[in-house]
C-alpha cells in the first residue's frame, strides 16, 4: 500500500537491523550453460519466448522498470505483461479475474485477510523452493516475515518482498518552521496545539485518507494498542468481545481525531492519491498519516516528492502521538508479498520472476527504493541521495521500528477487516460507538475459526 520510487545506490550504507543481507546471485555470472541456484540456465537464448502476467500494487511503475530491466538481462526470453493499480483498484480487478479463472500468473499479495481470501488459489512454495534453491534457503529470509505468508493450514503460499509498519505521520518540517513549530507532537494535546499554529498560517494541518477501509483498520489497530496492548488480537481470535472497554475507548479517540485533528471531509478522501497529492504534495497540508513505506518519497532523483510543490522542503516522520494510557507502538507486517497462481499455464517462467523478486536482484532494487525494510537478510541501502538529515533519520527510524515491532498489522479474516473499517467510518460519521461495536461483534461471532 505505500508507494514510492527509486534512487541510485551510493556509498553510505544503512543496515536494516533484523531485516538485512547480501543477495546471493549478485556475484559474477555463471559460465554459459551452467545451472544456477534457482535451477535456470544462464544461456536460454535458444528457448522459446514465454509471456507471463504480473499484477500488483507494488512495485510502482518506476520501481518495476528497474526490476524488469534487470530481469530481462537475466531472462531475455521471458516477457512480463505488467499491470499495477492503486490497492483498491487492484483488489477489485483481482477479485473479478480470479473468480473467472483468469487471474495473472504472478500476483501481489497482502498478508492477513487478503492472503486468506486467495490461499486456495496460490501455488505451494516450499516444494519448488526446496527443489530450486536447495536446503537452508529459509535462513536467508526474515523468519517473522515468512510466518505471515502461511496459509491457514500452514502451507507456504507466498514470500514477502518487504516489511512495513503503521501508523506514522509524514510531516513538512519547512512548514513547521515557518509556523514557529519546533517539535513534532508527541501527545494529543500537543497535536491540537500544532494544528492551531498551522491553521493560523492558513495551512491545513493533517490530510487523512478516511475513505479507505484499510487505513481505518490500520488506525484502529495501532491506536487500540495504546488502550489495551494486544487486546485487538484477542478479539480477532474470538477470545474478547469487540464491545470491550478497550475498543470503546479506542473508538472515542478515533472520533476525537476525525473531529479535531484530521481535515474536514476526511471520510471522503482516499489516502492515495488524494490525501497525498491534493493536500500534502500540493503544500496545502503539513501532515500526512501513512506507513513507513512512504519515507522513500524523499529519495532523489525519482522519489515522489520531486517535481511537486514540496520538492525543496525538508520533511520527516513521527509515530502516531500518544492518545491512550500506553505508549504508541508500531503495527508491522509484510506490506507486499508475491505469489504464483495455482492455475498458471506458465509456472516455470512464473517461478523465475517470483524468485527474482523474493530472493534475487528484485530484493536489492526494492530495498534501494526504501519501499519498506527488506525481508531478505543482509540487504544494504545507500542514503547518499537523501538531502536532509531529518529524512535520513526517518528512514533509519522506520527500519529500526519495523525490526523491533511485536504487533502485527493485518487481521486474518477478510470479513472482520471489512467490518472494522466500516465501524471506524461509521463512528467518525456520528454513529454511536456502542452500536458500531455491537455490529462488529456480530460479524466476529459468525467467523469460523
Amino acid at each position: 500500500m505505500g508507494l514510492s520510487r527509486f534512487k541510485k545506490a551510493a556509498c553510505v550504507i544503512l543496515t536494516a537491523a533484523v531485516l538485512a543481507g547480501l543477495l546471493a546471485g549478485c556475484g559474477k555470472q555463471a559460465a554459459e550453460g551452467d545451472v544456477q541456484s534457482n535451477g535456470s540456465k544462464t544461456d536460454d537464448t535458444e528457448e522459446a519466448q514465454k509471456t507471463i502476467t504480473y499484477w500488483t500494487w507494488v512495485p510502482t511503475d518506476s520501481q518495476w522498470k528497474l526490476c524488469y530491466d534487470a530481469f530481462q538481462k537475466k531472462y531475455p526470453n521471458i516477457k512480463v505483461e505488467f499491470w499495477r493499480g492503486e490497492k483498491p483498484d487492484y483488489d477489485k480487478k483481482l477479485q473479478v479475474a480470479m473468480a473467472a479463472g483468469q487471474g495473472p500468473d504472478v500476483l501481489g499479495m497482502q498478508v492477513g485477510a487478503m492472503l486468506k481470501q486467495y490461499e486456495k488459489n496460490l501455488e505451494p512454495i516450499k516444494p519448488l523452493a526446496d527443489s530450486k534453491w536447495g536446503s537452508g534457503w529459509e535462513s536467508k529470509l526474515s523468519e517473522a516475515a515468512t510466518k505471515q505468508t502461511l496459509a491457514s493450514d500452514g502451507t507456504l503460499v507466498a514470500l514477502p518482498i518487504n516489511f512495513t509498519a503503521q501508523e506514522f505521520v509524514i510531516y513538512n518540517k519547512t512548514l513547521f518552521d515557518e509556523a514557529g513549530i519546533k517539535d513534532v507532537p508527541k501527545t494529543y494535546d500537543e497535536w491540537l496545539d500544532v494544528n492551531k499554529k498551522l491553521t493560523a498560517k492558513g495551512i491545513i494541518p493533517v490530510a487523512f485518507g478516511g475513505k479507505d477501509g484499510w487505513h481505518c483498520d490500520d488506525l484502529f489497530i495501532a491506536l487500540s494498542n495504546q488502550f489495551g496492548p494486544g487486546k485487538v488480537y484477542e478479539a480477532e481470535a474470538g477470545k474478547l468481545s469487540w464491545t470491550d472497554k478497550t475498543f470503546v475507548d479506542t473508538m472515542g479517540a478515533i472520533k476525537k481525531l476525525f473531529d479535531n485533528v484530521f481535515q474536514k471531509g476526511a471520510l471522503g478522501v482516499a489516502t492515495y492519491p488524494d490525501a497525498r497529492d491534493q493536500y500534502f504534495y500540493s503544500r496545502k497540508a503539513a501532515m500526512f498519516p501513512t506507513g513507513t513505506w512512504h519515507v522513500s518519497f524523499t529519495v532523489a532523483p525519482s522519489g515522489e516528492k520531486f517535481g511537486t510543490k514540496i520538492e525543496n522542503d525538508e520533511t520527516g516522520m513521527f509515530i502516531l502521538p500518544k492518545i491512550g494510557p500506553y505508549d504508541p507502538v508500531a503495527i508491522a507486517g509484510v506490506d507486499t508479498a508475491i505469489a504464483i497462481n495455482k492455475d498458471s499455464k506458465n509456472k516455470d517462467a512464473a517461478w523465475e520472476l517470483f524468485s527474482f523478486m523474493a530472493m534475487d536482484e528484485g530484493q536489492q532494487i526494492m530495498a534501494e527504493t526504501v519501499q519498506g525494510s527488506p525481508s531478505r537478510k543482509g540487504i544494504t541501502v545507500s542514503l547518499d541521495s537523501v538531502k536532509f538529515q531529518s529524512e535520513k533519520d526517518a528512514i533509519n527510524a522506520a527500519n529500526k521500528i519495523v525490526a523491533e515491532s511485536k504487533y502485527k498489522r493485518q487481521l486474518d479474516y477478510p470479513e472482520l477487516s471489512d467490518a472494522l473499517g466500516v465501524a471506524v467510518q461509521d463512528v467518525a460519521a456520528g454513529k454511536p460507538i456502542d452500536k458500531a461495536l455491537e455490529e462488529l461483534q456480530k460479524v466476529s461471532e459468525k467467523i469460523k475459526r
